[in-house]
């Protein structure tokens, strides 16, 4: 079977075409998916390839596919550059990827494109219009912490935004929003903003001196797993806790109940960014091998919407939920096979 088959018009379903083009259906023994994960060693990461995995698994045992083929670039354009150029070597049927950068992996998808091969970029998206990507909106994620932290102080306060990798696409998009958020409180005064490189202990050490430069931080824009970190650095500090988001982990979670327990009052809220996003990448791929059509999606971009989010008054409930779970474990969510099944004709 020609994998050129698979795509006819994918370009063009950027520009809002018929979708994606059909195929004669792939035997199992053919489907091959290829995975290039960007940044890791964090344990959102580790979790993200690990619902990868699970996902396709349930796949090949479904008799829908064969192999799943992982590489882990780093925060090393370059090197996801080359493990992308691996996979199309080695013909794999479909690649995901969790890209570095929303631009700069163009060149290596357009040959993809040139092989036939089907591009999806997931967690964050990527401007190539051959590629589809699946994603939270982060711009809307960042807003509604931004916009919390902001009337919980009504709108007066002097607030810290600490953000994931400089130039990362959902880095950068999540600051943007945070900082024009912001900008329309007056009384909000952003006193520092600067990045914990998605790293616990990093964002710790970082928020450290950041507490010790600043007499007055009374709320904090704080994302994904940095959140405990910047947690522990102002209560090592012996600093009160200021109003602060951070990512629905069980760790962050368990902290904040015992704060409470303890009568600091500390207000939070969290909300998942999922890192089993990775399932629908999967889900999409595995249908795409099939045979299957997308529908047009707008932008080439499918939107995963967040619903659940953590609060003072289901937190109990929230981490019921997550017993049987690690401390490592973020609060997950993805498709449904109705609604994968859903995005196709």
């Amino acid at each position: 079977m020609d994998r050129r088959q698979f795509l006819g018009g994918m370009a063009a379903v950027g520009a809002g075409a018929a979708g994606l083009g059909s195929a004669l259906p792939a035997q199992a023994a053919d489907v091959v998916i290829g995975l290039s994960n960007g940044y890791f060693g964090s344990e959102w990461r580790d979790q993200m390839v690990a619902g990868a995995q699970a996902q396709f698994d349930m796949y090949k045992s479904e008799g829908k596919a064969s192999k799943l083929i992982v590489q882990q670039a780093g925060a090393d354009i370059n090197q996801q550059i080359q493990d992308v150029r691996n996979m199309i070597l080695q013909g794999v049927s479909v690649i995901t990827m969790d890209p570095n950068s929303g631009t700069a992996l163009d060149s290596v998808i357009n040959e993809a494109k040139r092989s036939g091969i089907p591009v999806i970029a997931f967690d964050q998206a990527v401007k190539n219009p051959y590629a589809l990507s699946i994603t939270v909106n982060h711009y809307t994620w960042a807003t509604r912490y931004a916009d919390w932290v902001a009337k919980t102080l009504n709108g007066k306060g002097k607030v810290v935004v600490m953000d994931g990798i400089p130039g990362n696409p959902a880095a950068e998009t999540r600051r943007r929003a945070a900082h024009d958020v912001f900008a329309k409180y007056p009384g909000i005064e952003i006193v520092w903003s600067g990045y914990g490189y998605w790293d616990q202990a990093k964002a710790q050490n970082v928020m450290a001196t950041v507490i010790a430069a600043q007499p007055q931080i009374d709320g904090a824009f704080v994302e994904d797993s940095m959140g405990l970190g910047v947690l522990r650095a102002f209560q090592n500090a012996r600093r009160p806790i200021p109003v602060m988001t951070a990512e629905a982990q069980k760790a962050f979670l368990l902290a904040w109940k015992k704060e409470l327990a303890g009568g600091t009052n500390m207000q939070a809220f969290a909300q998942p960014n999922p890192p089993d996003i990775s399932r629908n990448a999967i889900g999409v791929a595995v249908r795409l091998a099939a045979g299957r059509k997308l529908k047009p999606q707008p932008d080439n971009t499918v939107y995963y919407p967040i619903h659940l989010e953590v609060t003072r008054d289901n937190l109990d409930q929230t981490l019921a939920g997550m017993k049987d779970k690690p401390d490592s474990y973020f609060l997950a969510e993805w498709f449904s096979e109705q609604q994968l099944d859903a995005l196709f004709t």
